[in-house]
Formats: C-alpha cells, structure tokens, sequence
C-alpha cells in the first residue's frame, strides 16, 4: 500500500510540474493534423500540374514548315523580250516546295486571360524551289539581240531565253507581328487545350536566281531554217543561262496546330529585279518581276 501510494503522489507531482499537458479548455481549430497535412499537399500538387499543363501547352515556339508552292512570276514594264520574237508574258509554276525555320517572341510574359499571346516572328531560313515549263511554239531564238543599258549601239547582246523550262531558287529572311489564340484553355478537356490558331504579318528580304538548262533543240535558229546563223547557235549552245535578283517581300497567313503538329497557308508577294549573271553576252539590263506565291504547309512546332 505504501508503494502504491508513494507512486500516486511522484505521479501527481510530476503532473503539476510538465509543461505537456493537454488543454481541454483551449481552441482545438488550430491544431494541424495528418488530414489537413495531406490535403495542403494535394493542392500543391494539383497546382503544380496545372502551371506543367499550360507551360506545355503554351510553349513549342519554334516552327518547321514544309510546304508546296504555287508561284506567279509577273513581268513589269512592255521592254521584255523572250529571245523567240515575243514578249514575255505571266509565267506560272508547275510545281514548286519550300523549307521555312522561326521562332516566335513572347511580348509579355503571361498569356492573355490564359487564351491569346502577341508575339514577334523571326524567319531565318526560308528557301524556296519553284519549277516552270517551257512556253509557247518558239521556245527560243539564238538569233535576237538587244541593246545594253546605257549602250548606244543597238542588237549588242543576246536575249535571256525567259520562254525556256526554268528553276528558280530563292532565299529570303523576315521579321513580323503575329496573334496565337488558344480559345479552348477555359475548357475543362485537357487534350482541347492544345488547339491553337495563329495569325501573322511578315516583312522581309529575299535573293532570287533563275536558271534555264541548255537545250538546243528548243532552239529556233537551226541549221536549215531561213537565216540560220551558226555563230550565234554555237554561242548559245552552252551558254549559262542564269539570272539573278534581289527585293523585299511580304507576307500573310494563318496557321492553325495540335501540339507539335499543324498546317497552314501563307500567300507571299514582292518585287524582284533580275540581271543575268553571264553580263559579257547578255547585257546589264534588269527586269523587273512581280512576285506571288501561295504555300500550303505542314508544320512542325518545337
């Protein structure tokens, strides 16, 4: 009986003197416990999904176009002679492709309302292949002679076959304001929030060349013909008939993506000046085109 009542009172003791009794008195609201711990946690969980989500959705900047042309090669000024005794006239492409690689620039750090972005394009690569037939029954004449810019002595050089099969390669640059919308990010379907459409303005610069091969049966002056002049066949037989020019450009279309995958149309127009690289035989003079070209693409985001 003294032991137990000897630990009654240590107990009773140590009691009074602890700092770790539990007030019954006290507000039980505060205290944090296990349930609450564990749905903090998924909050910041599901949060942290949420911003992954749209940064995902949101970012893929850069492009990669692969895209078929249809291009119009317009001549400018009534001086275009097509080296068969014509003029020149609208020339049309069979079939053309182009590779094309930008980015886009955020002007702001967050999208719009979690739906529209404004950004600045940079095209850096854009290189283009355009094919053109041969045209009309005369496709050329090695005969024809023009005058020289600022040559007074007329019939002083040879005139660019512009009628014969033609490749035309370009490269050019632009710079331009553009609008994404992703209108479907107030959804709840996660897989809707990656349709996104994009429209654009560019600007830029462009350096051209045309380049006819060498084909002598297309060749009016042949031996046997009324006239036929065996210097100027042979001359031309071979000769390099290319051409090139420079001039800016612009641009406008729509494109419209799921995740990495998307397409687009663009239609481009400007103005280029070509000189014949061979200026020895066929002369400084320049001729102006009026450039279109309408491309249909398919579009890699990264």
């Amino acid at each position: 009986m003294t032991c137990l009542f000897s630990t009654a009172v240590f107990g009773q003791v140590a009691n009074e003197e602890g700092k770790d009794n539990i007030d019954w008195s006290e507000d039980t609201t505060e205290i944090t416990t296990i349930k609450d711990i564990i749905k903090i946690q998924q909050q910041v969980t599901n949060r942290n999904a949420t911003e992954q989500h749209f940064a995902d959705v949101w970012g893929r900047r850069g492009y990669f176009n692969f895209s078929y042309n249809n291009t119009k090669l317009s001549p400018k000024g009534s001086n275009f002679p097509n080296g068969a005794g014509g003029f020149v006239s609208e020339m049309k492409s069979d079939w053309g492709a182009s590779i094309q690689y930008g980015r886009s620039y955020r002007l702001h750090k967050k999208p719009i309302a979690n739906v529209a972005t404004f950004n600045i394009d940079y095209t850096g690569i854009d290189l283009n292949v355009n094919h053109f037939k041969a045209e009309g029954e005369g496709k050329y004449d090695s005969r024809d002679r023009h005058a020289g810019e600022g040559d007074k002595k007329s019939d002083s050089f040879y005139t660019l076959p512009w009628n014969m099969e033609k490749y035309e390669v370009n490269y050019g640059m632009s710079l331009g304001p553009s609008l994404t919308l992703a209108p479907f990010n107030l959804l709840n379907g996660n897989g809707l929030h990656y349709i996104k459409f994009n429209v654009f303005y560019h600007i830029g610069y462009n350096v051209s060349m045309i380049y006819s091969p060498n084909d002598k049966k297309l060749d009016v002056n042949q031996s046997g013909v009324d006239g036929y002049d065996d210097a100027s066949y042979k001359a031309m037989e071979s000769n390099l008939k290319m051409s090139w020019g420079h001039g800016m450009m612009q641009s406008f279309g729509l494109n419209v993506s799921w995740k990495a995958i998307g397409i687009g149309f663009e239609h481009r127009t400007g103005k280029i000046k070509y000189k014949a690289m061979n200026t020895s035989d066929f002369g400084n003079n320049e001729y102006e085109f009026t450039s279109a070209t309408n491309r249909i693409s398919l579009q890699i985001r990264m």
